[in-house]
C-alpha cells in the first residue's frame, strides 16, 4: 500500500507540472508508453515497465528535447523501477539526471525542485539507502519551507518520513523532535493526511517505546488504534507494524488480554 501512496504522490506532482506548462489534454505516444509502464509496475513486471518508460523517454527526447521537464518526470519513474530491480547505480543515474533537468528548468530554489528532491528522497529511503536519502531530505526542507511555509502538509510529510529514517538509525531524539513538529500540522490537514498522521503517531509511540517510556507511548498507540477502527481503509503496513509493537508492549506490561484483543483485530484488518 505504501508503494501505491508513493505512486499517487508522484502522479500528483506530474499532473501539477503538466498543468503549469499548459499541457494539452491529448494523448501523445509517450503518454501511451507511460500508461503501459505504470500497469507493468503495478503488476510487479519491473523490467517491462523500465522498457516502456525508456520508450516514453526516447519519444519525449525526439519530440520535445532531452532537457524538457517531461523527461525529468519519466526519469523519476525509470529510477524507481531500477531501484525495485536492485539496480542502485542505474537508479541514481536516472534520479540525478531528473533533478538536473528540473533545476535548469525551474531554478534551484523552485517549489518543483523541492518536490522532486522529496520524491527521490522517499523512494531512496524506501529502498533502504538511508545515507543517500538523508541529504536529499535536508536539501528539500528549506526549499519547501520557503515556497510553502513551515506549517504546510508537505513539510509535515517530509519531517515524518525523515523521522522514520532516524528511528531506523537509532536516532530517537532526532526522530521525536521532527514528529512532534509534524503531528500538529497533520492533525489540522484533515482527511487527506489521515494515513500519514497515523504513521507519524505510531512512529512517535515507537520512539517512546524504545526508550521505555510506556506511559507516553500508550495514548499514541490508542489514538492509532481508534483511527484504524474508524477508518480501516487508511491502514497500511507501517500502521500494522506499529500496532503489533503496541501488542508486544502490552505483553511486557503483563496485560496479555488486551494484547490478544489487538492481535485478533489485526487479523481481521489484515487477513492472510
Amino acid at each position: 500500500m505504501k508503494g501505491r501512496l508513493v505512486l499517487r504522490f508522484l502522479v500528483g506532482i506530474l499532473s501539477a507540472v503538466a498543468l503549469s506548462l499548459g499541457a494539452q489534454p491529448q494523448t501523445a505516444i509517450y503518454e501511451q508508453y507511460i500508461h503501459q509502464a505504470s500497469q507493468y509496475q503495478k503488476e510487479g513486471r519491473y523490467a517491462q515497465a523500465e522498457a516502456a518508460y525508456t520508450a516514453a523517454l526516447e519519444d519525449i527526447e525526439r519530440k520535445l528535447g532531452p532537457e524538457h521537464v517531461a523527461a525529468a518526470q519519466v526519469l523519476v519513474n525509470i529510477g524507481t523501477v531500477r531501484a525495485l530491480q536492485h539496480d542502485d547505480s542505474g537508479a541514481k543515474k536516472a534520479f540525478d539526471r531528473s533533478l538536473s533537468i528540473t533545476e535548469r528548468a525551474f531554478g534551484a530554489e523552485h517549489l518543483q525542485v523541492g518536490l522532486t528532491l522529496l520524491t527521490i528522497a522517499m523512494l531512496t529511503h524506501k529502498q533502504g539507502h538511508y545515507a543517500t536519502a538523508e541529504p536529499l531530505y535536508r536539501r528539500a526542507l528549506p526549499i519547501l519551507e520557503k515556497n510553502l511555509g513551515p506549517m504546510h502538509e508537505r513539510i509535515a510529510l517530509l519531517k515524518a518520513s525523515m523521522a522514520k529514517l532516524y528511528l531506523v538509525q537509532g536516532r530517537n531524539s532526532d526522530a521525536e523532535a521532527l514528529l512532534e513538529e509534524a503531528i500538529p500540522v497533520l492533525e489540522n490537514a484533515g482527511e487527506p493526511a489521515e494515513a500519514t498522521l497515523m504513521v507519524a503517531l505510531a512512529a512517535l509511540a515507537d520512539a517512546y517505546l524504545r526508550d521505555g517510556r510506556y506511559a507516553r507511548a500508550e495514548p499514541l498507540y490508542n489514538r492509532v488504534l481508534a483511527k484504524a477502527r474508524e477508518k480501516p481503509q487508511a491502514m497500511n503496513d507501517e500502521i500494522q507494524l506499529g500496532l503489533r509493537a503496541y501488542a508486544r508492549m502490552l505483553r511486557k506490561m503483563k496485560r496479555k488480554t488486551e494484547a490478544r484483543e489487538i492481535e485478533e483485530q489485526l487479523k481481521t484488518m489484515f487477513p492472510r
